[in-house]
């Protein structure tokens, strides 16, 4: 029974470090992670919303594909808009799930898909490079966009509650605010 226990602790902790590799992004570690010359795919996501939930387990197994390829160097992340409602703002986050691809600063949104292949060939047969980049002011690196993320993480709510009761999408309402 002790040996079916610890199996069973082993096999646990397996799936646990595999579900581990994709990065959970916030407004406070955002910065540190992402560097000028680094390449990311970042999905961001909500709890409660039904296609995210859907998405995570393609998501997963598409960053242990990414991993075991010759795109290793791409990092894999995630963003829930809910507790970062800064970097939802700062990237303009409309639907869920939102995946973005960046490389070099230059960030480009892919396609509304729940097929982990369609992700993986974003990267593999950069399909990114066919997408225009948000550039200039809506650019999330943006001196603009940095401000609205921070003034949301100070507190923007507050700001934004004078003018709807509704809370749940809060982060889209600080950008109509601040334009």
């Amino acid at each position: 029974m002790k040996y079916l226990i610890l199996l069973f602790a082993v096999i646990l902790a397996c799936l646990a470090c595999c579900k581990a590799a994709v990065v959970q992004i916030t407004d406070e570690n955002f910065t540190d992670l992402i560097g000028k010359d680094d390449e990311w795919l970042i999905d961001f996501y909500a709890d409660w919303c039904g296609y995210c939930k859907r998405l995570e387990p393609k998501y997963h197994a598409a960053e242990r594909m990414l991993s075991k390829s010759s795109h290793s160097h791409v990092k894999v992340g995630a963003v829930n808009v809910e507790t970062n409602p800064g970097l939802a703002a700062r990237f303009f986050v409309s639907r869920l799930p939102t995946i973005v691809h960046i490389k070099d600063h230059q960030v480009r949104s892919l396609k509304p898909t729940q097929r982990e292949n369609d992700i993986i060939s974003f990267v593999t047969m950069e399909e990114w490079r066919d997408v225009e980049p948000k550039s200039g002011l809506i650019s999330p690196f943006s001196l603009l966009q940095r401000k609205d993320g921070w003034i949301y993480r100070q507190g923007g709510e507050k700001v934004i509650s004078l003018f709807t009761m509704d809370t749940h999408w809060r982060a889209y309402w600080i950008l109509d605010l601040c334009h």
